[in-house]
C-alpha cells in the first residue's frame, strides 16, 4: 500500500521535478539512518546523541532517547561484566540496575536487577517478583573491550525498574569486572549526572573519588553497626543489675556506669548515621530504619535522666516507686527500639 501510494506520488510530479525529489528522499533517508540507534552491539560514529567518558576513558557511556524508549550502550576496558545502575538512593540502595556481559563465541547476556541493599545484593527483578524489561541487547568483545547495548522503555511500570524522563536528569552508578559472572566483585567503579535529553549532557566523579567515597562509607557503616551492637549489649546488661544484683553494695554505682556507657555509644552510634547519610542522599527519615532509630536515641537519652531524677526524689517513696517502675518500662521499650533499630539496619545493608 505504502509502495503503491509512493509511486502515485512520483506518478503526479512533473518529470523534470522527479530526480530532485528522488535525491532529496534519499539524503533524508540516509540521515535516519544514520542518526537511528542499531542494538547489534557496537557504537557507529553518531549513533547516539550523548556520551559520558570516565576513568580517563576506560569507561564511556552513551545514550539516546527515540519516543518511550531510551538505548544506552556501555563500552569498558574489561573482558568481564558491565552495569549501569539508575537513581540509587545510598551507595547502591534501590539501584535500577542493568547488567551485560560477551561469553565466549559473542553470545551476550543480560539481566534487570535491583539492589536491595547498600552494597547489593542485586538479584534480578524476576526473583524479586518484578520483571525483566529489557527490550533489546546486543555485545561484543574485541581487544580487551566489551561494548555492550540495550533498550528499555521510559516507564515500564515494574516496581523495580525507575520511571525515567526524556528530559530528567538522575545518579547513574556504573561498575566493570573481570568475569563474566554477575556475582563476582567489580574492578573499576563511578557515578555520574546525567540528563537523558536537551543541552546539558553529563557530570561526574572520578573512579578514584568514588571508590574513596565508598570506601569511607563502608567502613563508617561498620563502625555505626559495633557501636549500636555494643550501646545494646550495654543496656541490657545493664537491665540484670537491679533485677538479680540488688543484694550487692555496688550493683547500683555498676548499673549507672553501663547505662550511661551504652547511652553515650548509642548516642555516638546514631550520630554516624546521620552524618553518613547527610554525606551521601542528604534526605534523613527516608526508610523505616531510620525513624525507628530516631525514636531509639530519644529513649536512650531519656532513660538514664529519668533514673537520675528517681534518685533525687527517694526521699518520697510513692513519687519514687512510681518513676522507678515507668524506668524500668522504659528502658524494656528502649532494649526493644534498639533490637528493632538493629534488624532494620542489616535488612536495610542487605545483609539479612
Amino acid at each position: 500500500m505504502l509502495v503503491g501510494m509512493i509511486t502515485k506520488s512520483f506518478k503526479a510530479v512533473p518529470k523534470r521535478k522527479t530526480l530532485p525529489l528522488l535525491i532529496a528522499i534519499l539524503i533524508l533517508g540516509s540521515a535516519a539512518s544514520v542518526t537511528a540507534v542499531d542494538i547489534d552491539g557496537t557504537i557507529a560514529e553518531g549513533e547516539y546523541a550523548h556520551s559520558l567518558s570516565q576513568g580517563g576513558g576506560d569507561f564511556l557511556l552513551y545514550w539516546s532517547v527515540a519516543g518511550d524508549t531510551v538505548h544506552f550502550a556501555v563500552r569498558a576496558q574489561t573482558q568481564g561484566w558491565i552495569s549501569l545502575g539508575i537513581e540509587p538512593t545510598q551507595v547502591m540502595a534501590e539501584a535500577d540496575m542493568i547488567f551485560g556481559w560477551v561469553e565466549a563465541g559473542e553470545t551476550a547476556g543480560a539481566l534487570d536487577c535491583y539492589s536491595t541493599g547498600l552494597f547489593g545484593p542485586h538479584p534480578p527483578d524476576e526473583q524479586l517478583g518484578g520483571q525483566q524489561n529489557i527490550l533489546a541487547f546486543a555485545g561484543s568483545e574485541q581487544g580487551g573491550v566489551t561494548t555492550f547495548e540495550f533498550s528499555r522503555a521510559l516507564e515500564t511500570g515494574d516496581t523495580y525498574d525507575k520511571v525515567l524522563s526524556a528530559e530528567g536528569e538522575f545518579k547513574i552508578i556504573w561498575a566493570s569486572s573481570n568475569s563474566d559472572d554477575y556475582l563476582d566483585p567489580h574492578n573499576l567503579r563511578g557515578s555520574a549526572t546525567i540528563r537523558l535529553g536537551g543541552d546539558q549532557g553529563a557530570t561526574g566523579q572520578s573512579p578514584t573519588a568514588v571508590e574513596d567515597q565508598v570506601d569511607l562509607y563502608a567502613l563508617l557503616y561498620r563502625v555505626h553497626g559495633v557501636l549500636m551492637s555494643t550501646a545494646f549489649i550495654l543496656l541490657f546488661v545493664g537491665m540484670f543489675f537491679p533485677r538479680y544484683l540488688k543484694k550487692k553494695k555496688w550493683w547500683l554505682k555498676t548499673h549507672r556506669r553501663i547505662g550511661i556507657s551504652g547511652a553515650v555509644i548509642g548516642v555516638v552510634g546514631i550520630g554516624m548515621a546521620a552524618y553518613m547519610v547527610s554525606r551521601t542522599t542528604g534526605v534523613h527519615l527516608r526508610v523505616p530504619h531510620s525513624w525507628v532509630g530516631l525514636a531509639t536515641i530519644v529513649l536512650i537519652i531519656f532513660t538514664p535522666f529519668l533514673g537520675h531524677f528517681m534518685l533525687k526524689i527517694r526521699k518520697a517513696p510513692a513519687k519514687a516507686k512510681q518513676t522507678r517502675a515507668v524506668h524500668r518500662w522504659i528502658g524494656r521499650i528502649t532494649l526493644l527500639f534498639m533490637a528493632a533499630t538493629i534488624v532494620l539496619g542489616l535488612l536495610q545493608a542487605g545483609i539479612l
